[in-house]
């Protein structure tokens, strides 16, 4: 895959005759996919004037939009390109309709762009009433705003996922094409730019996974969103109608330089260390045959994860600001922090103190929320160790904090009886940190190589996100094989010292081109547990293991819907991001109390990721969102701990069902009105009893079709848990 700066600089080059329109505004409306997973935690429901989806935290992402943003404010950081991202998950046409005045017209955008249509598939749609509201949207859009250059993107659903192999997927994959066709229409009707996104997942590359890509048919993974952004901006930049939406033709790539050679740590005979003898041999077959996921994750159901290191200290943007400070977020460091090359990204660590730190109060907090498991980012795309590391001075240890933050969270998490994980990013430090966006930066410096890399120039084959594809299709990726022999030796060394119960890896790790060395380390840690004598799993996205691991979905909106095997996670940031920034926007603890049902009642865990601050504090207001869920589970874990999924998971948006062995179901009620339950209709076995968790016996009439309990109805947001047992 190209990468996006060389593909902007042709484009640029071959536009220069063209009339180019300085667009200093652009607005990106739509659902999920345009919103990368942040309404769901930080906006839904809320009022445009309460979301400040303006600010930079929700700017910078992984959505396609997010890198559209990043990619043209740091290959364009003369022009004062403006973003406003205005996806919210889940909404239609007629939501996003609703919101349309204030959402959009309201920022008098000199580009808008739109992508709506795939959750009015989910039902039976007129397509044609879909498109005159489509149109009338678009009337009123350039009456209002009669400069606005409008920029068209066709829905799109790919047969792959939970998504692609439903029953109603080809009529739902029939009225998204419709849609299509109308977004087509309407684009040639308003002169519109189209961004033909159904034809890109309808064409991936020959002997792809399609997964890799769209991994549950509506939902692009990372390496998807990178596609789309890369055909946005072709398009875009050279519209079918209209005049070119180009920056300046003067604007180019500020920085093409070539990085210097990776510096890597002098391995015995280049390589890691090798496995300890053991049950599990360096194969699929071997791992498949003897990995099991740990019985008492499947108990445990809920988790803590933590994205805490050196980007806490700007706290702006994300917890990617190493990145964006030498591109999209240049202009803010350089009047916030000073120029990087005077202030870079590794002066922020003897900021970093972590001075007001307390393990056991943080362990103390799990243990009341009601979390049987934590696990704190080892080490991050910034390359920063935090723990006491013998192959880096660039560590927790040595700078900073000068304290093994990961050993002393560890031993107090598993002093309350938790189970204790890790996450590691390193794989992604490749060149995650590639100054685009400047010359004037610290990155090259070789006394700062054993943090930086320095970072590598991205490659045609792809970025160290992964996956990435050489020119003949096949699986490749970026990092030479001697970074990759150091980033099994960094991640073994994290095995011996720290005995972790869960080891979790980002999309770095999902080309298949790196199973040598991913099958190098299951064989290392499944065999040291082994000798330790405990039960532990991997975590991975998308198939980046095809065995031996746990497969985990970032956020919530990217969770199955229907019960899937083998059993799952997912990690849910408490905010509209993961490391802390300043105006980190909530959850409701109702919100994550719903989350956690959904998922154990479809086969999952819900492992919370919280947001601690540089100082080592965790946040009054996420303090109280833990400890809220943890009253809920007090009064309703027996529904949850130890569980099981039942034959449906649920019935509508009113119940969500659980159980223990054949005659103990759950009913989570999810709202105010309490329906019959037609999956306990005499047909399915007499109920003996009835009880609500924390309330008492209920009484309750049980036909043939259905079960009704006699109970007033509750509170539309508070979730309660009845009892069925069966004779």
């Amino acid at each position: 895959m190209r990468s996006h700066f060389l593909l902007l600089s042709l484009l640029a080059a071959s536009l220069l005759a063209a009339v180019t329109v300085h667009a200093q505004t652009y607005v990106f409306a739509g659902d999920s996919i345009t919103d990368g997973g942040w309404g769901a935690s930080g906006g839904r429901g809320i009022p445009t004037a309460q979301r400040n989806l303006t600010d930079l935290n929700h700017l910078y992402g992984h959505s396609y939009m997010m890198l559209v943003a990043s990619d043209w404010q740091s290959t364009y950081p003369a022009t004062g390109l403006t973003f406003h991202n205005r996806g919210l998950s889940g909404d239609t046409l007629t939501g996003l309709a609703a919101r349309w005045d204030d959402d959009v017209l309201a920022l008098k955008p000199d580009v808008l762009s739109i992508l709506i249509g795939v959750n009015d598939s989910a039902a039976e749609q007129d397509v044609k009433a879909w498109e005159a509201a489509y149109r009338s949207l678009l009337s009123r859009t350039k009456k209002a705003l009669p400069g606005c250059k409008l920029v068209l993107c066709t829905p799109f659903l790919a047969p792959v996922g939970r998504f692609g192999t439903r029953e109603d997927f080809p009529a739902r994959s029939a009225r998204v094409a419709r849609m299509a066709d109308a977004v087509r229409e309407l684009a040639a009707e308003f002169q519109a730019t189209l961004v033909p996104f159904d034809e890109l997942f309808a064409s991936l590359p020959a002997g792809a996974t399609p997964t890799w890509w769209i991994w549950d048919g509506i939902h692009p993974t990372a390496a998807g969103h990178r596609r789309m952004a890369d055909l946005w901006e072709r398009t875009v930049g050279a519209p079918a109608a209209g005049q070119p939406v180009l920056p300046p033709s003067s604007s180019k790539v500020v920085n093409e330089e070539e990085a210097p050679a990776r510096v890597t740590v002098s391995l015995p005979g280049g390589k890691a260390p090798a496995a300890p003898a053991g049950p599990y041999e360096a194969t699929w077959e071997s791992i498949a045959a003897h990995y099991r996921v740990p019985e008492w994750f499947e108990d445990a159901k809920f988790g803590i994860f933590m994205h805490w290191g050196v980007y806490t200290v700007p706290a702006a943007g994300s917890e990617w600001y190493p990145k964006h400070m030498y591109n999209g977020m240049l202009k803010y460091h350089t009047e916030k922090w000073g120029n990087p090359k005077d202030f870079g990204y590794k002066d922020f660590i003897p900021l970093f103190r972590a001075e007001k730190f307390d393990p056991a109060a943080w362990a103390a907090l799990f243990e009341e929320a009601g979390a049987k498991y934590a696990i704190l980012t080892a080490e991050h795309h910034d390359g920063f160790a935090m723990y006491d590391s013998d192959l880096t001075e660039w560590d927790a240890v040595d700078k900073g904090p000068h304290r093994d933050l990961l050993g002393d969270l560890a031993r107090a998490v598993r002093e309350r009886g938790m189970k204790f994980g890790v996450s590691n990013h390193r794989i992604e430090n490749w060149d995650f940190m590639y100054p685009a966006g400047t010359k004037e930066h610290d990155l090259f410096d070789p006394a700062y190589a054993g943090l930086y890399g320095p970072p590598q120039k991205p490659s045609p084959i792809g970025s160290a996100m992964g996956p990435g594809k050489d020119a003949e299709g096949r699986p490749a990726h970026p990092q030479s094989d001697a970074f990759l022999e150091e980033w099994l030796a960094r991640a073994e060394e994290i095995v011996d010292k720290y005995q972790p119960d869960l080891y979790y890896f980002d999309n770095g790790v999902n080309s298949r081109s790196l199973d040598p060395w991913k099958l190098r380390f299951a064989q290392y840690y499944y065999n040291s547990a082994a000798q330790w004598g405990k039960s532990v799993s991997i975590q991975t996205k998308s198939d980046a293991y095809l065995a031996g691991s746990i497969k985990d979905y970032e956020r919530e909106s990217r969770a199955p819907k229907e019960i899937e095997t083998p059993y799952w996670q997912v990690d849910d940031p408490i905010g509209h991001k993961f490391g802390y920034v300043e105006g980190l926007q909530l959850q409701k603890s109702g919100n994550v109390i719903r989350s956690l049902v959904e998922n154990i009642s479809k086969g999952g865990n819900l492992c919370l990721n919280i947001s601690p601050k540089a100082d080592g504090t965790i946040p009054d207001d996420q303090q109280a969102v833990l400890r809220a869920v943890g009253a809920w589970l007090r009064v309703n874990g027996e529904a949850v701990y130890g569980s099981r999924t039942w034959s449906t998971f649920g019935e509508g948006d009113a119940w969500r069902f659980t159980c223990k062995g054949p005659k103990t179901v759950y009913a989570f009620a999810l709202g105010g009105e309490r329906p019959a339950i037609r999956a306990l209709g005499l047909r399915s076995g007499r109920v003996r009893s009835v009880e609500q968790l924390g309330g008492g016996a209920v009484r309750f009439r049980q036909s043939p079709d259905a079960l009704t309990l006699e109970v007033p109805a509750g509170q539309q947001e508070k979730i309660t848990v009845f009892k069925i047992t069966l004779r």
